[in-house]
């Protein structure tokens, strides 16, 4: 190790020309030689000329003049998207994805550029002749206006080099590079021939270090063992560590917070941006950056708005009046959260919001969305470009706040290199549409690798390829299970398979993934002198096995970790004896008039602690939107639709005089109106979806008075919808009666609507009383207690009153008192006790509610804690684990 890092710095303070394999190694080494400057006593010394293979070529294209010729990444992908796409247009090919497609097809393109091949002569599949049409007519764009493709690149620089239109480097030396490529021999042979030196200098060393293999239960138990080792080094004073890590981009984030959680703890609630104590070499897309990744949802808000948007540009501090106007703006996002709509037209929105001056700032945001999008012409990307910025600017992005630094590296990145790139895409395209132009800049923003800037810090955490020429201390190679490494083989599907395996090209054949393969882990193996492979033993249900490469290891050396560092951990190893509070009790209530209605009562006996923070505190969950019209808008509508229709009745009598063909006529009238007059003052669905369910409506109210209300005695409707103030032990409730019949004989009966399932009877006879709407007005008033309360189940197929009556038959199939086994446990042996009874437990929870009891105390851990929204808070699904009881849940 040590010698190649000599060799590297002596040859740059020689005067050598030192070309890297990527930008890390040429930061590292560049470090070391001005550390190694220092350690001379220098404090003045010439740059040394360092510097990566890429950035090499780009600054010799530059030299030459020529540096308006080269096509980025994104300008490439563009041109080539743009011919598969004229040439697929009105044929089968239009099913492929575009994008995808194109990547492969570039890089094709690279690997016959790289390896100066041809498909001329050769025998093509149909797939690979249209490749070669794409090719030729790339070819020939590039040809017409002179651009430079990127592999075109290093044949362009040799070429100045052999004729002497660049200055010959006397010195070249090639470092980081696993394999030679056809494009670096080429230069090796330009720079021999002229006279010059190009050498490559070896990573491979004997190494006599120590090499543990570690095998762990799965990848969360080997990162976690990584990261708790790189803990203990930590700890030991070590600054030069490194893990390498072969799939990186796929469990980066998985990577970053368990190292975080173990390696640095307290960061992970910290309130500032410090600076990291690891670093990652793969850095996350550009669009992931939370002030990125608001600006391009902003731009991307049209004349209609999801839920979701609106929610986000809500919370988000990116714009302006985030501050200000937080809490307002939290209270509007539960407002139009309480539609359950998933979708708002932005001149709806615009509306709701200018009654509202705590919400100016947001208003205007919305307005100037509003103007920006009546402009919907044509223009060039970078006219786009422009537009975008100043769209931004007049919201107020990136917010009133300070920036952390972070952000500002973020917003540097965006300005110079997304918005930038998109404008470098006027010479490659016509004028473009508004949505085409922010789908192409999403998709840069997406390209762009974001990188903090800083230092590395002493814990770096690399890819495979990116590793390369990195010298440690102490290095862990993660990941190391035998479809890694070596890995499967994917040719290109664009290149005849015999030609890729003919020329060795990357990744053609098992036999060359295995040639890399070796060679990487012996270029580890040399990285350090104590490292340490680790694989996984399994991956979900999959049994998985080491790669066979892993080096013979010595079995006697235990890998030696630090104690769990994660703040759980810390929390339960301290043993710190916690301060029980038991605080059950709440104020008492002081007014008398309890908002809420009937629900209130529900919650009470459902759980205590449910009515306090529903009723005491106001506090819910956010309604979710859903799709179409939401289910308890259904339900009242099917209330509506039916109020309107007894209205009109007010009897069976009415109802049986009517002609089927008069029946249907009158509910589909109320019906439709029941639904205008629903929907007069709230958002309506479409048009479509409000016929749809007009006509479920009008056919489920149609089974209902054809299977049931036309099969009972005669009736006649009391009373409809009908408001009420009752006194409930300490308490005055509000309820709403849906219905109050009066049969041939004199007895009532009161009716509760319901659309839904899971209705049981039973529940009027619970302790404490989980079913209160109908108890509360059947012992309202003692001069007109009814004869029974029932549930009216309109439902599809299964039309039918339950309940409870005063006498067998009163209601058809409705059953009796006396049929209920849970009134003989109660001890009710009459109508009257069953009204006492009632009185009694409606009175408790009243008294109970007014006195502030609040304990978590479900009446069943089914039924009253499947659907609550409050179990994040009351934790009572943890207490019953607890107890043992986790199975009941």
């Amino acid at each position: 190790m040590i010698n190649f890092l000599q060799k590297a710095i002596s040859a740059a303070a020689d005067g050598a020309l030192i070309l890297t394999v990527n930008k890390r190694l040429f930061r590292y080494l560049r470090e070391s030689f001005d550390q190694q400057m220092l350690e001379q006593g220098k404090c003045v010394w010439p740059t040394p000329q360092i510097i990566s293979f890429e950035g090499w070529l780009n600054q010799c294209l530059s030299d030459l003049g020529e540096g308006w010729r080269l096509l980025n990444q994104q300008q490439q992908q563009c041109l080539w998207e743009q011919q598969i796409e004229n040439t697929s247009r009105g044929t089968t090919l239009e099913l492929l994805q575009l994008s995808k497609t194109a990547e492969k097809a570039l890089q094709a393109h690279r690997l016959l550029n790289e390896y100066d091949l041809s498909l001329d002569e050769q025998q093509l599949t149909e797939d690979q002749r249209i490749f070669r049409l794409w090719q030729r007519r790339y070819q020939g764009q590039c040809e017409q206006n002179q651009w430079l493709d990127q592999g075109d690149l290093p044949r362009r620089i040799c070429s100045a080099l052999a004729e002497g239109k660049l200055a010959l480097p006397q010195q070249i030396l090639l470092v980081g590079f696993d394999q030679l490529s056809p494009h670096l021999l080429l230069l090796m042979k330009t720079v021999r021939a002229a006279g010059g030196r190009c050498d490559e200098l070896s990573l491979k060393t004997n190494s006599s270090g120590q090499m543990i293999t570690f095998a762990a239960q799965d990848s969360h138990h080997e990162i976690e063992s990584a990261a708790r080792w790189v803990r203990r080094l930590l700890d030991q004073g070590e600054e030069s560590i490194g893990v390498v890590v072969p799939d990186l981009q796929v469990r980066r984030r998985q990577i970053e917070r368990i190292f975080r959680e173990q390696i640095d703890p307290f960061a992970t609630i910290a309130l500032h941006d410090d600076e990291d104590i690891f670093s990652l070499s793969l850095g996350g897309a550009l669009a992931e950056q939370g002030v990125v990744h608001a600006a391009l949802e902003c731009l991307s808000i049209g004349r209609q708005l999801t839920l979701d948007q609106i929610s986000f540009l809500l919370r988000s501090p990116y714009f302006n009046g985030a501050a200000k106007e937080a809490d307002s703006r939290a209270l509007f996002d539960q407002k139009l959260r309480s539609f359950r709509q998933q979708k708002f037209k932005l001149s709806r929105l615009i509306s709701l919001s200018e009654d509202k001056p705590e919400l100016a700032g947001f208003l205007q945001i919305l307005k100037k969305i509003q103007a920006g999008r009546q402009v919907d012409d044509e223009t060039l990307p970078g006219n786009w470009a422009v537009r975008f910025a100043d769209e931004l600017h007049s919201h107020g992005w990136p917010g009133d706040r300070p920036l952390a630094s972070s952000e500002y590296q973020a917003i540097k990145v965006w300005q110079e290199k997304a918005l930038s790139a998109l404008v470098a895409h006027d010479s490659l395209l016509p004028p473009i549409s508004r949505q085409r132009a922010l789908n192409l800049l999403r998709r840069i923003s997406k390209d762009i690798e974001f990188q903090l800037e800083g230092s590395t810090g002493p814990v770096q955490v690399v890819g495979l390829l990116e590793s390369s020429g990195l010298n440690f201390r102490h290095l862990w190679v993660m990941g190391l299970e035998e479809t890694v490494l070596p890995a499967r083989a994917q040719p290109n599907p664009f290149i005849p398979l015999k030609l890729q395996q003919d020329h060795d090209m990357p990744h053609a054949s098992a036999a060359r993934e295995m040639q890399f393969a070796e060679q990487v882990i012996a270029r580890l193996e040399s990285a350090s002198d104590d490292i340490v492979f680790s694989y996984p033993l399994r991956n979900g249900d999959c049994d998985l096995r080491p790669s066979p490469l892993i080096p013979p290891c010595n079995p006697e050396i235990k890998l030696q970790l630090a104690d769990f560092q994660d703040l759980s951990s810390l929390v339960k190893s301290h043993n710190v004896s916690l301060e029980g509070l038991a605080d059950w009790q709440g104020p008492k209530l002081n007014k008398l008039l309890a908002e809420g209605g009937t629900s209130l009562l529900k919650d009470q006996a459902h759980c205590p602690f449910r009515a306090f923070v529903h009723h005491r505190l106001h506090t819910k969950a956010l309604a979710e939107p859903v799709p179409g019209i939401a289910p308890m808008a259904r339900g009242d509508l099917v209330h509506l639709a039916l109020e309107m229709i007894w209205s009109q009745l007010k009897n069976q009598m009415n109802l049986l005089e009517l002609s089927e063909l008069k029946r249907a006529e009158l509910v589909q009238l109320q019906v439709a109106e029941a639904v205008d007059n629903y929907f007069k003052n709230k958002t309506s669905p479409t048009e479509q979806l409000l016929l749809l369910e007009t006509e479920r409506i009008t056919i489920l109210v149609q089974e209902w008075l054809e299977k049931v209300e036309m099969k009972r005695d005669l009736f006649q409707v009391l009373e409809t919808e009908q408001q009420h103030v009752e006194k409930v032990g300490s308490l005055q409730i509000r309820l709403q009666v849906d219905r109050i019949d009066q049969l041939e004989g004199g007895s009532r009966i009161v009716i509760d609507y319901k659309t839904g399932i899971n209705l049981h009877a039973e529940e009027f006879l619970s302790q404490p009383l989980i079913e209160p709407q109908l108890p509360i007005y059947a012992v309202a008033d003692s001069d007109s207690e009814p004869d029974g309360v029932v549930f009216a189940q309109v439902r599809r197929g299964d039309c039918r009153f339950l309940g409870v009556v005063k006498e067998k038959g009163l209601l058809g199939r409705v059953r009796e008192l006396s049929s209920y086994s849970q009134a003989e446990e109660l001890e009710i042996t009459s109508w009257g006790d069953l009204l006492v009874f009632w009185r009694r437990q409606l009175d408790q929870l009243a008294d109970d509610f007014v006195a502030g009891e609040a304990a978590v105390n479900p009446y069943d851990l089914v039924k009253s804690c499947q659907y609550c929204d409050l179990s994040s808070i009351c934790r009572v699904q943890e207490r019953a684990a607890d107890f043992g009881a986790s199975n009941d849940c």
